[in-house]
């Protein structure tokens, strides 16, 4: 069962597991690994607990908004000999996580927290930064009700290419939160009522009033006050990172935060959307500077309002512009449960809601390419290293580019 509004909503895709309660035993003796990196660095990797001070939490407003950052981020050549490598999430979180996947009152195998907290990544845990000039930045924002290493795939290739990345979990928000001394904080689904048709303008009201009035202006302040942390002049990160190449970018309501996080802040250099509905003022005002559009699931008929803004953004974009397809993608393929659901059990091919989540790519092909074309965008336009977007995608024949002029380019 999925929450009202379709792929709008990120929502954790529901599906009948047919009762199995066993940890699958697939992936080897070392565990589930994710997808490594291709770019010439060793990855670093950090966590960030931040207080805004200045702004009470909106679910909880006894309490300042609170922050988790993970940072990713190139390392020196020896990282591998001075750190180890990282923990994929915490048991709570991981246990919030894989509740989201399980049909109502269905429970698993405890065993399987321990198999998704134990994924195995390719970052080194508060690994040296590797030395050289200041680094571009990368602000992810994950889907609702996801979690900040849930992209960890597309991180660590940013990082292996020179990026700084910086993935905010927005409490309440996320599947699961553990702040310092072990409070977690749980997702909380939004309130929906209303008509979905007394908000066509993506303005705020109707059916998905309390994610536009509540969840996507908290996210879009979570995300200014991260980058506003990150450039302090008392953060380690002040003189590390380039402030004049920041890049910013988000899944599904995620998206939907970058580019009206990029409408209010003048200091993003770019800007990406996978997948997703786009709410806000963006709608409205649109986007001087580049912006990726990167649609992994095909238009839904019976649901036309779910990519309207796609199109009404589109004719309002006055910089370079380029809407991506990955065809044969779906709605999870930009996270790592693309490479994850499978070994865990979590997948079972043919169903619709699985058909939905992954489309009908292998395994890990799906985030693989997502990532491929979110790293060619920001090195477009964050570097000086890289050609145009459209000569990165040989033997991706899953892509689709629509450029500025609306030609579309597939790759065969």
């Amino acid at each position: 069962m999925r929450t009202s509004g379709s792929l709008v909503l990120d929502h954790r895709y529901r599906r009948n597991k047919r009762g199995r309660t066993e940890v699958p035993n697939d992936h080897g003796s070392e565990g589930i690994v994710l997808l490594p990196p291709s770019g010439p660095h060793r990855v670093g990797t950090e966590a960030m607990h931040l207080v805004d001070e200045s702004r009470p939490d909106p679910w909880d407003t006894g309490r300042s908004r609170e922050l988790m950052v993970q940072l990713w981020y190139p390392a020196a050549p020896f990282a591998d000999q001075l750190s180890a490598p990282s923990r994929y999430l915490s048991l709570p979180v991981a246990a919030l996580v894989l509740d989201s996947w399980a049909e109502e009152d269905e429970e698993f195998d405890p065993a399987l927290n321990g198999a998704l907290a134990g994924v195995r990544t390719h970052a080194y845990d508060g690994a040296p930064v590797a030395s050289g000039a200041a680094m571009p930045i990368v602000l992810l924002s994950p889907g609702l009700g996801e979690y900040r290493t849930g992209m960890t795939c597309l991180a660590e290739e940013l990082a292996s290419r020179g990026f700084v990345v910086a993935s905010v979990d927005h409490p309440s928000d996320a599947a699961g939160v553990e702040l310092p001394g072990g409070r977690v904080i749980a997702h909380q689904e939004p309130k929906f009522g209303g008509s979905e048709g007394d908000d066509e303008d993506g303005q705020g009201g109707g059916e998905f009033s309390d994610l536009v009035d509540r969840y996507l202006p908290t996210r879009v302040n979570d995300l200014r006050f991260v980058l506003d942390e990150l450039l302090e002049p008392h953060s380690r990160w002040y003189g590390l990172i380039d402030p004049a190449r920041i890049g910013i970018a988000g899944h599904s309501l995620g998206g939907a935060a970058a580019v009206e996080a990029a409408r209010l802040d003048s200091r993003p250099a770019a800007a990406a959307v996978i997948d997703g509905s786009l709410y806000g003022g963006v709608l409205t005002t649109g986007l001087d500077v580049p912006v990726l559009l990167c649609g992994l699931t095909p238009p839904d008929p019976n649901d036309p309002h779910t990519l309207a803004g796609w199109e009404q953004l589109w004719s309002l974009l006055r910089g370079p512009r380029c809407r991506a397809t990955v065809r044969g993608a779906g709605h999870m393929s930009a996270t790592d449960f693309d490479v994850l659901a499978g070994p865990l059990g979590l997948r079972e091919p043919g169903h619709p809601d699985d058909l939905e989540a992954f489309g009908t790519l292998p395994s890990g092909r799906g985030v693989a390419v997502v990532r491929a074309v979110l790293t060619a965008f920001f090195e477009e336009h964050l570097t000086d290293r890289c050609p145009q977007l459209h000569s990165q995608f040989d033997g991706l024949s899953e892509v689709s580019l629509h450029d500025r002029a609306g030609s579309d380019t597939s790759h065969h």
